[in-house]
């Protein structure tokens, strides 16, 4: 960068604005050469909702809080769903034992199909609610679908909420640095090229590697994004910033 600016300063003196605009030009694309901003990000993250109205009977994650995938994040007063349950299984057993009289019966000639095929269908609409009450039980835990933290509560223990209303905000523990870079570097960068990420946050030194390269160019910027995945670290969170540098990249001095 030195000689950069040492060549300016000379077309300076000369005051000559086509040097100048040149000199500009050469000191931005030296300085696109360098080490890019960059963005972490949560690889997973999503809104858990209910399926079921009811009350809140657990609510066992605060905001900060980590989990492991299949932790029980949220759980309803499942009392009706129970009763419910119990009550189509019995009527299915009474729809089963219908079924198996009517057969006996036609056997013995003393009913028709009619009734036999009635019997059947009453035994599978009572299979079919059985099943659905069996769903809403299972409905009434909700388990975590990934590792991660809890971001944002919007609902309370006690609560009593609708279907599809909003219980929380989570992330993932997986992250990834979005980095946006020059549309040229595409000529060398490739996925699984590494990655090394400064944090401000922490001052901590991340390694990573490409996993993703945009899919379209910034025609008014000319950048293209690129993510990256990080190591893990429990000291990083989604939010935060800092400078990504790609140990590979050709010299900037081959490049000029």
């Amino acid at each position: 960068m030195t000689h950069l600016y040492e060549h300016c300063r000379r077309a300076l003196g000369l005051r000559r604005m086509a040097w100048v605009v040149g000199c500009a030009a050469l000191v931005i694309t030296s300085g696109a050469q360098a080490d890019q901003r960059a963005k972490i990000e949560a690889i997973e993250g999503t809104v858990i909702s209910t399926e079921l109205s009811g009350r809140i009977a657990k609510l066992p994650f605060r905001p900060g809080d980590s989990f492991k995938k299949g932790a029980e994040l949220a759980e309803l007063d499942c009392t009706l769903y129970h009763a419910e349950r119990d009550r189509v299984s019995a009527q299915l057993q009474s729809a089963r034992k219908t079924l198996e009289n009517r057969r006996r019966l036609a056997e013995l000639r003393s009913i028709g199909k009619l009734e036999v095929d009635l019997a059947e269908l009453a035994v599978r609409e009572s299979s079919a609610e059985q099943r659905i009450a069996s769903i809403n039980v299972k409905r009434c835990s909700i388990n975590a679908p990934f590792s991660g933290r809890v971001v944002k509560l919007h609902s309370r223990q006690g609560q009593s909420v609708k279907a599809q209303e909003k219980l929380m905000e989570i992330v993932g523990s997986d992250l990834e640095a979005r980095v946006i870079v020059p549309a040229r570097w595409l000529s060398w960068i490739e996925k699984d090229q590494g990655v090394e990420l400064a944090v401000e946050e922490t001052g901590e030194t991340v390694s990573g590697k490409v996993t993703r390269i945009g899919a379209a160019v910034d025609p008014v910027s000319h950048t293209i994004p690129v993510w990256a995945s990080l190591k893990e670290s429990s000291s990083l969170r989604p939010g935060m910033s800092g400078v990504a540098r790609f140990p590979d990249r050709p010299d900037s001095t081959s490049t000029e």
